[in-house]
Protein backbone atom coordinates (compact mmCIF):
# COMPACT_ATOMS: atom_id res chain seq x y z
CA UNK A 1 0.00 0.00 0.00
CA UNK A 2 1.27 3.42 -1.19
CA UNK A 3 1.28 6.57 1.12
CA UNK A 4 0.03 9.48 -0.04
CA UNK A 5 2.37 12.32 -1.24
CA UNK A 6 2.72 15.51 0.71
CA UNK A 7 2.35 18.84 -0.70
CA UNK A 8 5.64 19.26 -0.61
CA UNK A 9 6.46 16.39 -2.16
CA UNK A 10 3.36 17.08 -5.15
CA UNK A 11 4.97 20.14 -5.72
CA UNK A 12 8.85 19.06 -6.31
CA UNK A 13 7.51 15.96 -8.48
CA UNK A 14 5.58 18.15 -11.15
CA UNK A 15 9.08 20.56 -11.15
CA UNK A 16 10.71 17.35 -11.89
CA UNK A 17 8.34 16.72 -14.86
CA UNK A 18 8.26 20.03 -16.26
CA UNK A 19 11.55 20.45 -15.96
CA UNK A 20 12.53 17.03 -17.77
CA UNK A 21 9.90 18.55 -20.74
CA UNK A 22 11.81 21.42 -20.84
CA UNK A 23 14.94 20.17 -20.44
CA UNK A 24 13.83 17.15 -23.42
CA UNK A 25 12.13 19.65 -25.26
CA UNK A 26 15.90 21.78 -25.57
CA UNK A 27 17.27 19.24 -26.78
CA UNK A 28 15.61 18.96 -29.65
CA UNK A 29 15.62 22.58 -30.69
CA UNK A 30 19.47 22.96 -30.30
CA UNK A 31 20.61 21.41 -33.48
CA UNK A 32 21.32 24.36 -35.53
CA UNK A 33 23.69 22.74 -37.80
CA UNK A 34 22.15 24.05 -40.96
CA UNK A 35 22.42 27.72 -40.26
CA UNK A 36 22.77 29.26 -43.97
CA UNK A 37 19.48 28.02 -44.56
CA UNK A 38 18.26 29.02 -41.44
CA UNK A 39 19.21 32.98 -42.18
CA UNK A 40 18.11 32.54 -45.42
CA UNK A 41 15.12 31.92 -44.43
CA UNK A 42 14.19 34.11 -41.83
CA UNK A 43 15.48 37.76 -40.44
CA UNK A 44 17.88 37.71 -42.95
CA UNK A 45 16.60 36.08 -46.37
CA UNK A 46 17.28 39.85 -48.29
CA UNK A 47 20.45 40.92 -46.54
CA UNK A 48 24.10 41.19 -48.19
CA UNK A 49 25.76 37.52 -49.19
CA UNK A 50 28.20 38.11 -46.75
CA UNK A 51 25.78 38.46 -43.63
CA UNK A 52 24.62 34.76 -44.34
CA UNK A 53 28.42 33.70 -42.98
CA UNK A 54 27.48 31.88 -39.63
CA UNK A 55 28.96 33.52 -36.59
CA UNK A 56 29.54 31.42 -33.57
CA UNK A 57 26.85 32.56 -31.46
CA UNK A 58 24.60 31.35 -34.51
CA UNK A 59 26.50 27.72 -34.87
CA UNK A 60 25.69 26.72 -31.27
CA UNK A 61 22.21 27.03 -29.96
CA UNK A 62 22.64 27.76 -26.03
CA UNK A 63 19.01 28.81 -24.35
CA UNK A 64 19.62 31.27 -21.84
CA UNK A 65 17.15 31.17 -18.83
CA UNK A 66 14.77 33.77 -20.46
CA UNK A 67 14.23 30.97 -23.25
CA UNK A 68 13.65 28.20 -20.50
CA UNK A 69 11.06 30.79 -18.70
CA UNK A 70 9.12 31.44 -21.97
CA UNK A 71 9.66 27.76 -23.33
CA UNK A 72 8.02 26.75 -19.85
CA UNK A 73 4.46 28.93 -20.46
CA UNK A 74 4.63 27.82 -23.80
CA UNK A 75 4.65 24.36 -22.81
CA UNK A 76 1.66 25.39 -20.40
CA UNK A 77 -0.40 26.02 -23.12
CA UNK A 78 -0.38 22.33 -24.05
CA UNK A 79 1.06 22.76 -27.57
CA UNK A 80 1.70 19.87 -29.45
CA UNK A 81 5.76 19.86 -30.31
CA UNK A 82 5.23 18.74 -33.82
CA UNK A 83 3.87 22.36 -34.93
CA UNK A 84 7.57 23.60 -34.11
CA UNK A 85 10.29 23.73 -36.05
CA UNK A 86 13.55 24.40 -33.83
CA UNK A 87 15.37 26.20 -36.57
CA UNK A 88 13.14 29.51 -36.55
CA UNK A 89 14.07 29.50 -32.55
CA UNK A 90 15.56 33.05 -32.30
CA UNK A 91 16.16 34.34 -29.03
CA UNK A 92 15.75 38.48 -28.51
CA UNK A 93 16.82 39.15 -24.79
CA UNK A 94 19.14 41.34 -23.99
CA UNK A 95 21.92 38.58 -23.35
CA UNK A 96 20.83 36.92 -26.69
CA UNK A 97 20.39 39.79 -29.00
CA UNK A 98 22.73 42.93 -28.38
CA UNK A 99 22.23 46.13 -27.69
CA UNK A 100 24.31 46.88 -30.76
CA UNK A 101 22.31 44.76 -33.56
CA UNK A 102 20.06 46.07 -35.58
CA UNK A 103 16.51 47.31 -34.61
CA UNK A 104 15.48 46.67 -37.96
CA UNK A 105 15.42 44.54 -41.62
CA UNK A 106 13.63 46.05 -44.69
CA UNK A 107 12.24 43.12 -46.75
CA UNK A 108 11.50 43.37 -49.55
CA UNK A 109 10.72 46.78 -49.92
CA UNK A 110 8.97 46.80 -46.04
CA UNK A 111 10.45 48.39 -42.89
CA UNK A 112 9.79 45.54 -39.97
CA UNK A 113 11.09 46.22 -36.37
CA UNK A 114 13.44 43.48 -34.66
CA UNK A 115 10.82 42.31 -31.71
CA UNK A 116 13.47 42.48 -28.64
CA UNK A 117 12.46 41.30 -25.67
CA UNK A 118 10.86 37.95 -27.09
CA UNK A 119 11.17 34.83 -27.67
CA UNK A 120 10.66 32.80 -30.80
CA UNK A 121 9.41 29.48 -31.40
CA UNK A 122 9.41 28.55 -35.23
CA UNK A 123 6.42 26.88 -36.55
CA UNK A 124 6.55 25.00 -39.75
CA UNK A 125 5.74 26.51 -42.83
CA UNK A 126 4.07 24.37 -45.61
CA UNK A 127 7.08 23.69 -48.30
CA UNK A 128 5.06 23.73 -51.50
CA UNK A 129 3.94 26.88 -50.61
CA UNK A 130 6.32 28.56 -49.28
CA UNK A 131 8.55 27.94 -52.66
CA UNK A 132 5.39 28.32 -54.99
CA UNK A 133 4.86 31.78 -53.30
CA UNK A 134 8.48 32.56 -52.87
CA UNK A 135 7.57 33.62 -49.57
CA UNK A 136 11.41 34.21 -47.73
CA UNK A 137 11.96 36.96 -50.48
CA UNK A 138 9.03 38.42 -51.35
CA UNK A 139 6.51 38.59 -48.90
CA UNK A 140 7.14 41.33 -45.89
CA UNK A 141 7.32 40.24 -42.77
CA UNK A 142 4.54 41.61 -39.69
CA UNK A 143 3.42 40.82 -36.53
CA UNK A 144 -0.28 39.59 -35.41
CA UNK A 145 -1.79 40.35 -31.89
CA UNK A 146 -4.18 38.13 -30.64
CA UNK A 147 -5.48 36.80 -27.52
CA UNK A 148 -3.60 32.85 -26.82
CA UNK A 149 -6.73 30.94 -27.40
CA UNK A 150 -6.86 32.49 -30.90
CA UNK A 151 -2.90 32.43 -31.73
CA UNK A 152 -3.24 28.45 -30.53
CA UNK A 153 -6.36 27.94 -32.91
CA UNK A 154 -4.77 29.80 -35.85
CA UNK A 155 -1.20 27.25 -35.31
CA UNK A 156 -2.79 24.32 -34.70
CA UNK A 157 -5.76 25.05 -38.02
CA UNK A 158 -3.27 27.24 -39.97
CA UNK A 159 -6.20 29.25 -40.88
CA UNK A 160 -6.08 33.12 -39.79
CA UNK A 161 -9.67 34.19 -37.47
CA UNK A 162 -11.40 37.03 -38.46
CA UNK A 163 -13.92 38.78 -36.39
CA UNK A 164 -16.74 36.72 -35.53
CA UNK A 165 -15.09 33.47 -35.94
CA UNK A 166 -15.26 30.85 -33.59
CA UNK A 167 -12.33 28.81 -31.81
CA UNK A 168 -12.19 25.03 -31.67
CA UNK A 169 -12.80 25.77 -27.64
CA UNK A 170 -15.67 27.90 -28.01
CA UNK A 171 -13.78 31.09 -27.69
CA UNK A 172 -15.46 33.89 -29.98
CA UNK A 173 -12.76 36.29 -32.13
CA UNK A 174 -13.70 40.24 -31.25
CA UNK A 175 -13.49 43.57 -33.51
CA UNK A 176 -11.05 45.11 -31.29
CA UNK A 177 -12.44 48.12 -29.48
CA UNK A 178 -11.49 51.31 -32.05
CA UNK A 179 -12.01 49.39 -34.97
CA UNK A 180 -15.63 49.88 -37.10
CA UNK A 181 -18.22 47.57 -36.44
CA UNK A 182 -19.16 44.82 -38.66
CA UNK A 183 -15.57 45.21 -40.63
CA UNK A 184 -14.15 41.94 -40.86
CA UNK A 185 -10.68 42.14 -41.24
CA UNK A 186 -6.88 40.76 -39.71
CA UNK A 187 -4.64 43.47 -38.29
CA UNK A 188 -0.81 43.18 -38.19
CA UNK A 189 2.04 45.75 -37.92
CA UNK A 190 5.63 45.86 -38.52
CA UNK A 191 6.02 46.41 -35.32
CA UNK A 192 5.71 44.72 -31.99
CA UNK A 193 5.60 47.01 -30.16
CA UNK A 194 2.06 47.50 -31.51
CA UNK A 195 0.80 44.23 -32.45
CA UNK A 196 1.88 43.31 -28.65
CA UNK A 197 0.21 45.59 -26.97
CA UNK A 198 -2.61 45.06 -24.86
CA UNK A 199 -5.39 45.80 -27.01
CA UNK A 200 -4.20 43.67 -29.63
CA UNK A 201 -2.40 40.32 -27.13
CA UNK A 202 -3.82 40.52 -23.55
CA UNK A 203 -1.58 39.24 -20.85
CA UNK A 204 -2.50 36.53 -18.87
CA UNK A 205 -0.97 35.46 -15.27
CA UNK A 206 1.71 32.90 -15.42
CA UNK A 207 3.00 30.76 -12.40
CA UNK A 208 6.80 28.70 -13.20
CA UNK A 209 7.63 26.10 -11.70
CA UNK A 210 9.99 28.21 -9.15
CA UNK A 211 6.84 29.14 -7.72
CA UNK A 212 7.75 32.73 -9.28
CA UNK A 213 4.54 34.46 -10.49
CA UNK A 214 4.75 36.25 -14.13
CA UNK A 215 2.90 37.93 -16.67
CA UNK A 216 3.00 36.46 -20.34
CA UNK A 217 1.77 37.44 -23.86
CA UNK A 218 1.91 35.44 -27.26
CA UNK A 219 2.37 37.21 -30.94
CA UNK A 220 2.62 35.87 -34.23
CA UNK A 221 5.34 36.49 -36.65
CA UNK A 222 4.20 36.17 -40.26
CA UNK A 223 4.90 36.73 -43.72
CA UNK A 224 2.30 38.74 -45.09
CA UNK A 225 2.22 38.92 -49.07
CA UNK A 226 2.40 42.73 -50.64
CA UNK A 227 -0.70 43.86 -52.35
CA UNK A 228 -3.23 42.33 -50.42
CA UNK A 229 -3.48 44.85 -47.35
CA UNK A 230 -3.54 48.32 -46.76
CA UNK A 231 -2.20 50.21 -43.99
CA UNK A 232 -3.26 53.02 -42.17
CA UNK A 233 -2.72 54.96 -38.94
CA UNK A 234 -3.38 53.65 -35.03
CA UNK A 235 -6.85 52.81 -33.70
CA UNK A 236 -5.68 52.04 -30.14
CA UNK A 237 -6.15 55.65 -29.13
CA UNK A 238 -2.38 55.92 -28.71
CA UNK A 239 -3.19 60.02 -29.08
CA UNK A 240 0.04 61.75 -28.71
CA UNK A 241 2.10 58.82 -27.55
CA UNK A 242 4.83 57.76 -29.47
CA UNK A 243 3.67 53.72 -29.69
CA UNK A 244 7.99 52.85 -31.83
CA UNK A 245 10.52 54.66 -32.09
CA UNK A 246 10.55 53.69 -35.86
CA UNK A 247 7.42 53.29 -37.19
CA UNK A 248 5.84 56.70 -37.06
CA UNK A 249 2.00 56.19 -35.84
CA UNK A 250 0.72 57.08 -39.11
CA UNK A 251 1.43 53.66 -40.40
CA UNK A 252 1.78 51.58 -38.03
CA UNK A 253 -1.29 49.37 -38.62
CA UNK A 254 -2.11 46.66 -41.28
CA UNK A 255 -5.27 45.18 -42.83
CA UNK A 256 -7.08 42.52 -44.93
CA UNK A 257 -9.56 40.66 -45.60
CA UNK A 258 -7.28 38.06 -47.08
CA UNK A 259 -6.84 35.70 -44.08
CA UNK A 260 -4.81 33.43 -46.73
CA UNK A 261 -2.10 36.13 -47.37
CA UNK A 262 -0.78 35.92 -43.82
CA UNK A 263 1.26 33.08 -43.09
CA UNK A 264 2.18 32.62 -38.89
CA UNK A 265 6.14 31.15 -39.24
CA UNK A 266 6.89 32.13 -35.20
CA UNK A 267 5.00 32.10 -32.17
CA UNK A 268 6.70 34.87 -30.11
CA UNK A 269 6.30 35.15 -26.66
CA UNK A 270 7.05 37.38 -23.19
CA UNK A 271 7.21 36.75 -19.96
CA UNK A 272 7.34 40.00 -17.48
CA UNK A 273 6.34 40.77 -13.76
Amino acid sequence: MHLPMKSSELVSTAKRTSERLINSFIDKISDYSDVEKYRSNLDLAASPATSLIPSPSMTTFQPCNYFKLCLEFMLSLKYSKKLFNRKHNRCYCEKCYSANSKDFYVEPDSKYVIPRGWVRFGLYVDDAQAQAENIWNKWIVSYHGTSSQAAKSIIEHHQFLLPGDQCIGGHVIRICEGHIPGKFQVYTSPTIAYSGDDIYSPSIPFRSTSGQFYKAKDVLQCRQQPGTYKIQAETIRAGSRRICSIIPNSEIEYFTEVRSSIIPYGLLIRVFQ
